[in-house]
């Protein structure tokens, strides 16, 4: 009876070092990926390439250790706008490409409801993912409204969660805590229409950290947007 307790024991020793050792072991996600952008606009004031015009038909996403920046194109390939995730800042910044200012939030303040709901994996692109709907609570013209999304998480493509244990805002942190991947599809749901991102390309690559730095010059004004 002793022997077999300590066999008992000793296999589960095995086993929790297997696992500590493939969790140290996991190579995460760095480098480039390019998204195709589709809108299917509610009503007919909208269409679909004037939307492309205004807020992009191409996102390039630059990642490593858990900081980015997205980069958004219109059709003729003209750079709109960009957003830049710096952990070290703890903000997220968002600069038009018509203007000078750069917009940013404290990524450790909740200022946006969002609940979520884990829903069964699938996959997409050849890459398993995990499925996350959520709903976020919107105001408009003093009206309230629940703003859905859907994301596709692919288990290949896999980021560490706690990258982003101070990214409070959005409920970010317990999303990725599920989620622990890079979507390879984004489906948002907003007030007038639908948009659509999907993975056209990708490269593993290593990342200089300047590619990802908020790039501000002398007539740069950071503002908070509150």
């Amino acid at each position: 009876m002793h022997i077999n307790r300590i066999t008992i024991l000793i296999t589960c020793l095995i086993l929790i070092n297997n696992i500590v050792f493939a969790q140290e072991n996991v190579i995460f996600f760095e480098g480039q990926i390019v998204y195709d952008i589709d809108y299917k606009p509610y009503e007919q004031n909208f269409s679909s390439e004037r939307l492309k015009e205004m807020i992009g038909s191409r996102m390039i996403l630059t990642f490593k250790d858990g900081n980015f920046k997205k980069e958004f194109f219109s059709s003729d390939g003209s750079k709109l706008s960009e957003r830049t995730l710096s952990l070290k800042d703890k903000k997220l910044y968002s600069k038009s490409n018509d203007s000078d200012t750069v917009l940013w939030i404290d990524i450790t303040v909740t200022s946006t409801k969002v609940t979520f709901e884990k829903l069964k994996d699938s996959v997409v692109f050849e890459y398993p993912c995990t499925i996350i709907s959520t709903k976020t609570v919107v105001t408009f013209d003093n009206e309230i409204y629940n703003v859905a999304a859907l994301y596709n998480y692919a288990k290949d493509l896999p980021i560490n969660p706690e990258w982003y244990v101070d990214f409070k805002e959005g409920n970010f942190y317990e999303i990725m805590k599920v989620g622990k991947g890079i979507a390879v599809r984004e489906v948002n749901k907003g007030l007038f229409w639908e948009q659509k991102l999907e993975m056209r390309s990708i490269s593993h690559r290593k990342v200089k950290n300047s590619e990802i730095k908020v790039k501000l010059n002398k007539k740069s004004a950071l503002k908070e947007l509150k």
